[in-house]
């Protein structure tokens, strides 16, 4: 991302080689963030059916959980002394969540979708979060992903949850 403002060089005992290694990931995870919330948003605002309420009331929970994940994943971009992606191009550039435009699936095609963006995220964040201690050495990056991980598999749990037996 090119700019003209000039920023104080991060000095955190990494070299500027891994610093920008680690910003790399957390411009993907960014991004994937961004897909996985529009997506969310895109079901919330689209849902039917008889499980309408808990679905769309437990989406949008889960909607402003990630939304909150996305302004720290912003701001430990910019703790590196780096600028944050902020335009959907970008976002839709470095995504490896894909979109599907035009699409309204079914409420039960919805919950399983999400899982298994959920469960997509989780294993992206699995390396990630390998390549940011191992090959970045920087346990705080590391430390967040693995929290991430976390919290993507609750939210997958507690959607895959709606897919057992015949409720939705």
């Amino acid at each position: 991302m090119a700019s003209n403002i000039k920023t104080i060089k991060v000095n955190d005992g990494l070299t500027a080689e891994q610093q920008a290694g680690v910003v790399e990931l957390l411009k993907y995870a960014l991004a994937d963030q961004h897909v996985l919330y529009m997506r969310m948003r895109n079901y919330h605002w689209n849902i039917t059916g008889p499980q309408f309420q808990p679905l769309h009331a437990l989406i949008e929970k889960q909607y402003d959980q990630v939304a909150a994940a996305i302004d720290e994943t912003a701001e430990r971009i910019r703790q590196y002394g780096e600028f944050s992606p902020g335009t959907l191009t970008e976002m839709l550039e470095l995504a490896r969540l894909t979109e599907e435009p035009g699409v309204v699936p079914s409420a039960r095609e919805m919950v399983a979708n999400l899982v298994a963006d959920h469960e997509a995220c989780i294993r992206q964040l699995r390396e990630d979060t390998k390549a940011a201690g191992d090959k970045y050495g920087d346990i705080s990056v590391e430390d967040y992903f693995t929290g991430l991980v976390q919290d993507h598999q609750k939210m997958a749990w507690l959607l895959r949850a709606h897919l057992e037996g015949d409720n939705i």
